[in-house]
């Protein structure tokens, strides 16, 4: 079991990402933008920050930036629902400010829990 970050603007995403997690025994908490995702994770330490790249108030790139700056061992996930060469440049992008992996919405559950299985056999 782990304690995973689920970091996105859209509430419907949110609370399908946390039931999948939660069914498969994890611990989720959430946060609608990436400023609330840095304080919840200075607060939490989860094991696992699941991001959006494209958000209000605060989006992906700037809190990846940030949160490697604080925690340069922050096991992150990046996300992205951009179509097309945006979506698949903006995963570029999440990679090269370190995300460790990056997936395509829509996410399957299968590749959801595939990816934290991985993460989690990485030490933090």
């Amino acid at each position: 079991m782990a304690c995973i970050l689920v970091v996105d603007d859209r509430t419907e995403i949110r609370a399908t990402l946390s039931e999948i997690l939660t069914r498969a025994g994890h611990a989720v908490t959430v946060a609608r933008n990436g400023q609330e995702a840095i304080e919840q994770y200075r607060t939490d330490r989860p094991d696992i920050m699941l991001l959006d790249m494209f958000m209000p108030v605060m989006n992906g790139f700037d809190t990846l930036f940030l949160l490697r700056q604080e925690f340069p061992d922050a096991r992150v996930i990046a996300v992205s629902g951009g179509g097309g060469n945006m979506g698949a440049d903006a995963l570029e992008e999440a990679r090269n400010l370190g995300a460790q992996i990056t997936l395509q919405k829509p996410i399957s559950p299968r590749e959801l829990l595939a990816a934290i299985e991985e993460l989690l056999g990485e030490p933090a």
